[in-house]
């Protein structure tokens, strides 16, 4: 009987039979019509035949999974051509010889040649196909989509909705406004040149709605305004570098850390990245990462259908609103701006985070292709209404347009690219010492003790009261008790009953 061999999607389907039909050697073999060796082998490269399946296009006409010679200079390679291609700069073949024999010297890696069979091979390891590069170049190839979203219901099988992660970076000029002001539209925030007023802040969600602790990536270690603060406290997960980005080191540890997390919880987790440089490709004992395809993010990253633009509505209403109420103080739109610290710009992207609704993020995974058997939501994506409507009001009065002050920084770039990482290593050591914050606002607070805290909180009371606002009032009476419980944590108090002798 002659024997067939398989192809990569008949491994996967062999590999599923296994594991889920517990069928024996005997049993795949005469299933699939081919020799023991290749279901041993199957068995055996389980993960790196699924990875491969994961990452590549016509599975069905791929007879055996290869690796290249050079493997280092094949991965550091394709990361440099994602990298480029997301800036939407043509590459040629030349090109990408240039640049495997420059990585080659690097790494000091002898006996390396860049031939055209090379050439050849290597484009058919990552599906790269030559087009033509004009104004439609950032187009989506549907084909690639369809046959992810095909996928999808296979690599989350086994997982609960709540066990199924997707983890994207976004840009955030933290005192922006889109206007003419010279505040951040005129600073160039690319290449060498960064303004020192953006943040990058890392957004993870799970099928089932729920948001981590954002992870924000900041300029220096500790800004003036988290003078004599303990930065664990934060109500986000705070990192920094010279230029404000996502890096190879800050993206691992975040990994390590929620890997961890997923430990502690005995929960095996799946969470889905783009292709960015930056984010590592590391074996993990309770998180499998699985990499979106290139150059289709728009479409099937989860937090890119609505959770990032929901997140910002409610962050720039928290802004607006304070800019609004300090205007009378200011003097020029400069010095209103500098009245935003990171600080502010921490506590309003957690608090944006806690407003993102569960449903938003459910529907932004199933718009993406996730669709879950525990019944979700699916009616379209839950935009902030409410908070919208706010921004529309505040927004009039502050003479801006409202979908250009929510999405003017989406382009902002968060991450180092193969081009930018030798620079920012340069400046790296210079940044320990940089604990500059450019706000204008006085760095040291009014309010030294829980005494004088409490009394503030307590006119505040009152002042809740007499203009019978019964939100700033069941607010003010939380903080108050919450302030009051936690002077008594810290210090000895006196016998009640001392007041009474």
């Amino acid at each position: 009987m002659p024997r067939t061999a398989l192809t990569l999607s008949d491994k996967v389907t062999l590999i599923e039979l296994k594991e889920t039909q517990k069928l024996s050697t005997k049993e795949l073999i005469a299933r699939f019509k081919c020799g023991k060796t290749q279901v041993y082998d199957a068995i055996k490269n389980k993960e790196k035949i699924m990875d491969e399946w994961v990452n590549s296009k016509n599975s069905g006409k791929s007879k055996r999974v290869k690796t290249p010679s050079f493997e280092q200079i094949d991965q550091k390679l394709y990361e440099w051509f994602v990298s480029v291609r997301s800036k939407n700069l043509p590459i040629s073949g030349p090109i990408i010889q240039t640049e495997a024999m420059k990585l080659a010297e690097k790494m000091n890696v002898k006996d390396f040649k860049v031939s055209n069979g090379w050439l050849e091979k290597f484009k058919k390891r990552h599906d790269i196909v030559w087009k033509q590069v004009s104004g439609e170049a950032n187009d989506v190839n549907q084909e690639t989509v369809v046959e992810w979203k095909q996928k999808i219901s296979r690599l989350i099988a086994g997982y609960e909705a709540k066990d199924v992660y997707n983890a994207d970076e976004t840009g955030l000029f933290f005192r922006g406004i889109p206007t003419k002001s010279p505040v951040q539209k005129s600073e160039s925030c690319s290449g060498g040149k960064k303004s020192k007023d953006c943040l990058t802040v890392l957004m993870c969600g799970s099928m089932a709605g729920k948001i981590r602790k954002p992870l924000v990536i900041g300029k220096s270690n500790k800004p003036r305004c988290f003078k004599n603060m303990d930065i664990s406290s934060l109500p986000v997960i705070w990192k920094f570098n010279k230029k404000a980005w996502m890096t190879t080191e800050i993206m691992e540890q975040w990994l390590r850390y929620f890997n961890a997390d997923m430990r502690s919880q005995n929960r095996n987790v799946l969470i889905f990245l783009d292709n960015a440089a930056c984010h590592p490709k590391i074996e993990l004992s309770n998180t499998k990462i699985l990499m979106l395809p290139p150059n289709t993010t728009s479409i099937t990253q989860p937090m890119d259908q609505g959770v990032i633009y929901t997140f910002k509505s409610y962050y720039r209403k928290f802004l607006l609103q304070s800019l609004l109420c300090k205007m009378d103080n200011c003097s020029s739109a400069h010095q209103l701006a500098k009245s935003i610290s990171v600080l502010d710009a921490v506590n309003w992207i957690a608090l944006a985070c806690d407003n993102v609704k569960a449903e938003c993020v459910q529907n932004c995974f199933h718009k993406a292709g996730f669709v879950s058997n525990e019944g979700t939501n699916t009616n379209g994506i839950d935009l902030p209404e409410n908070a919208l409507n706010d921004i529309n009001e505040e927004c009039v009065i502050a003479n801006v347009d409202v979908e250009d002050f929510i999405t003017f920084d989406n382009k902002l770039e968060t991450h180092q690219t193969y081009d930018s990482a030798i620079f920012l290593e340069e400046e790296e050591k210079e940044v320990e010492n940089d604990d500059n914050d450019d706000s204008e606002t006085n760095d040291e607070p009014k309010i030294k003790d829980f005494k004088t805290a409490i009394s503030y909180l307590e006119e505040l009371q009152r002042f809740s009261a007499t203009i019978s606002n019964t939100n700033l009032l069941e607010l003010t009476t939380k903080a108050r008790e919450c302030a009051e419980r936690a002077a008594l944590k810290h210090k000895k108090q006196s016998n009640i009953k001392n007041y009474f002798s």
